[in-house]
């Protein structure tokens, strides 16, 4: 992945994460009650076993690329397939399998929780479809990722934003994660961050996941190495690029 001894990183007025809110509204429900469904909703959260989704990664700075992706997922085993590269398309995919692969924009990961963190509300926020509860969060114990402020969706008390920190590895930096609804599960959607490296150098990165499939199985040859393509001699062969792997928030 881009930067991977920084964690994630992105910078440029294009890739900029979303300055932290400004609400203005009063709430509709009391905070201390929009954090118990909030964690009623971690606690009831649905994650598929078995999915399928594409991706793409745009990455500037120490860095430059952009890649789309075609993911197959069950349970830990997962496919990643890279199929456009700065523009081309591969002839053959380049192929990973990982092995034990855990996500890292999984919600129940990555939302912040009381304990760890500390909530203090901070308005109402109207959303399409409805209004969000926003409160800044502050980690108790000292992290190189630390969760800022979070956005709650008004409807189903899940995050629908969580805008972050980071620092340490040689780079201060900040983002967001975005989540939505895909059938029963909720997924992530979108991630942008930037960052500066005690280089000088600054950098960015911003990952957008779509077409979210949920198939009930996949064939075990989905998980197995590629075998070696043999072409004929006359016709051109691609030298897969190696894929970006996405950025993590942790």
């Amino acid at each position: 992945m881009l930067l991977a001894a920084v964690a994630f990183v992105a910078a440029g007025a294009r890739f900029a994460p979303q300055t932290e809110s400004a609400p203005v509204a009063r709430p509709s429900l009391r905070p201390a009650l929009v954090l118990a469904r909030y964690a009623a909703g971690l606690a009831a959260i649905k994650r598929p076993k078995v999915l399928a989704f594409q991706y793409t990664v745009e990455q500037l700075g120490l860095h430059n690329l952009e890649q789309s992706h075609r993911v197959y997922r069950s349970g830990v085993s997962e496919r990643d397939e890279t199929l456009v590269v700065d523009g081309y398309t591969l002839q053959y995919p380049s192929i990973r399998i990982f092995r034990n692969r855990i996500d890292r924009y999984d919600i129940v990961a990555v939302a912040p929780r009381p304990g760890p963190y500390a909530f203090v509300f901070s308005g109402l926020l109207p959303r399409a479809g409805g209004s969000a509860y926003v409160f800044k969060t502050a980690r108790a114990a000292k992290s190189a990722f630390a969760v800022s402020e979070i956005e709650i969706d008004g409807r189903t008390f899940l995050p629908s934003v969580i805008r972050f920190r980071l620092a340490g590895n040689g780079a201060r930096g900040s983002g967001e994660l975005r989540y939505g609804r895909s059938e029963a599960y909720w997924l992530v959607r979108q991630a942008i961050v930037s960052a500066r490296l005690t280089s000088g150098v600054s950098a960015h990165e911003r990952i957008i996941w779509s077409n979210y499939q949920f198939p009930t199985s996949l064939p075990p040859s989905t998980f197995q190495p590629p075998r070696a393509v043999s072409t004929p001699s006359a016709a051109p062969t691609a030298t897969p690029t190696p894929a970006a792997a996405p950025l993590s928030p942790n």
